[in-house]
């Protein structure tokens, strides 16, 4: 993994923390993750929760997190506009929130984005 940069790092620091809050399963699931994998795959990994409930994904759908490289936004910016996978979608949300000088792990884009551009 390439290094992280702060604003990413604040990113997955805010995701893990909202999977503490929401207690039970997730809360104990993110320990565990802590105690025995490295930080930055725990951060990733919480980044993809929070974004697959906070955008509502089916399961085939790509969060903007999985789109890494800029070389992977652009591939998903040209898929088709009704690519199942919705990358495209996740393409576009990524870009905006580069722009934005946001990370692609916020846990929730939309929200990011929205508080943004008040």
């Amino acid at each position: 993994m390439k290094r992280l940069s702060p604003v990413d790092r604040a990113a997955m620091e805010r995701a893990i923390e909202m999977l503490r809050r929401r207690g039970g399963q997730d809360a104990q699931q993110i320990e565990d993750k802590l105690a025995r994998d490295p930080w930055e795959r725990v951060g990733e990994f919480a980044a993809y929760a929070c974004q697959d409930s906070a955008l509502h994904l089916k399961p085939w759908q790509w969060p903007p997190c999985w789109l890494r490289t800029d070389d992977a936004v652009e591939r998903a910016l040209a898929a088709p506009a009704l690519d199942p996978k919705g990358l495209r979608v996740a393409g576009d949300l990524v870009r905006r929130l580069l722009a934005a000088g946001l990370s692609r792990y916020e846990p929730d884009p939309i929200a990011a984005l929205e508080r943004i551009e008040r």
